[in-house]
């Protein structure tokens, strides 16, 4: 059975992110009785939104990486911690707990929604994998202890679960994706930023900042424009990097383009998963004898408003910048700069879309991220080495799982086994 399950799950890891959101949505829509037709098209348009964001977010990223990082170069610094971004990833279908983790959160979640302990269905199928990583770090942090790590990695995931439930308003209202939740833990930037957002009000002179792209526009003309802000930041970016002028343009284009059709993509992703979320919301209205559910997405989701990619662009020199004067911390940031944007999404709605708070919060959450992202590259290289995924003599990390508070917590108490 075992053999059965990780065979099947090894299948559905391979179709990659795009082919298995289209699989989910056709499957729940015709679950949930949209009718085959209305299923097909949903699970096909929100596959080609996510694949499209994915091209657009990589292109720019791949533009961006060398111009950031001959930036810091520049600086002269002696970070010593390779960033291998989302490469850690691989550490989700190569560790023995897989199946194992799959298996447990959908069965856990099952039984939290039944015993009405959370609204949201875990729908994001492609989004477990970060439990699994949680649970290949701690399987490696207690010498191969499968069991503990299939227990963190789920445990971890219920708690996206709760996560989702306490921020999933916020993204319903904000970015028009009615009936929906995010379980990717990702979305703990939403809870602590609505504290930080009545602080900010609190503050006489900087509540009073609105960078709304709104406002923006209203203000400096064209330049508020995404398109034209894009290329500017893009240019400046180019000439900090030290680039020639025509290196310098040409980036000022890639992030441009980045920045006027990102939000276009995910338009695409809502066009096909809102009607079936309308489809499941009237199903457990029926059954459900009024009962409020949400829908589990992906954190892609919450890539469309304009503020979210006007606030990555401004900060991806900032967090570099950041990264090299921070005393302590150990890692250059390259790789990881593709997460920035999900960052700037998980928290746009509890900011009101203002990139001044957007900019200032990303700031100042980044910084114990890349304490705990350097306390964690012991394990997580010893966990790529492991697996086979990396050079154990060589130390790495990632700002998304490396960094990542509560996946840090768990290992280190499931560490405490060991």
């Amino acid at each position: 059975m075992e053999g059965f399950v990780t065979q099947v799950s090894t299948v559905l890891s391979n179709l990659g992110s795009s082919v298995l959101v289209m699989v989910v949505m056709f499957i729940l829509g015709l679950v949930f009785r949209a009718g085959f037709s209305k299923s097909l098209r949903g699970g096909i348009y929100a596959g080609i939104g996510l694949a499209g964001l994915n091209v657009i977010v990589n292109q720019a990223v791949a533009q961006l990486t060398p111009a950031i990082q001959a930036f810091s170069e520049r600086f002269d610094s002696n970070l010593n911690v390779a960033d291998v971004g989302w490469g850690s990833s691989g550490i989700a279908f190569a560790w023995p707990g897989l199946a194992f983790v799959i298996i447990g959160i959908l069965a856990v979640n099952a039984i939290m929604v039944v015993l009405k302990l959370t609204k949201t269905m875990w729908t994001d199928i492609w989004s477990i994998w970060h439990g699994n990583v949680v649970g290949g770090f701690v399987w490696a942090a207690t010498g191969g202890n499968v069991t503990l790590g299939v227990v963190a990695g789920v445990l971890f995931l219920a708690i996206g679960s709760f996560i989702a439930d306490w921020t999933a308003k916020d993204y319903q209202e904000f970015n028009g994706l009615p009936g929906i939740s995010v379980p990717c833990t990702v979305n703990l930037l939403g809870l602590v930023a609505k504290g930080f957002n009545k602080v900010i009000d609190c503050i006489p002179g900087v509540r009073d900042i609105d960078m709304s792209p709104e406002n923006t526009r209203k203000k400096i003309g064209i330049f508020g424009e995404l398109g034209v802000m894009g290329v500017v930041v893009g240019c400046i970016i180019g000439v900090l990097a030290g680039y020639e002028y025509g290196a310098v343009l040409n980036l000022g284009f890639q992030v441009g383009v980045m920045m006027v059709f990102l939000p276009k993509t995910v338009s695409v992703i809502c066009e096909g998963v809102i009607p079936v979320a309308n489809a499941i919301t009237e199903f457990i209205q029926d059954h459900f004898e009024g009962r409020e559910l949400y829908v589990g997405v992906d954190c892609a989701a919450l890539l469309g408003h304009p503020s979210v990619m006007a606030a990555a662009v401004v900060l991806y020199p900032l967090v570099i910048l950041l990264a090299i004067i921070l005393p302590g911390n150990a890692l250059l940031p390259i790789a990881s700069l593709a997460l920035i944007p999900y960052w700037c999404g998980a928290c746009a709605a509890q900011l009101k879309g203002n990139v001044f708070r957007i900019v200032l919060f990303i700031l100042l959450w980044s910084i114990p991220v890349f304490y705990i992202a350097s306390a964690m590259a012991p394990i997580h290289t010893e966990t790529m080495g492991m697996l086979g995924l990396a050079d154990p003599a060589s130390l790495n990390s990632s700002l998304d799982m490396g960094g990542d508070p509560l996946g840090g917590l768990l290992v280190w108490l499931f560490g405490l086994f060991a």
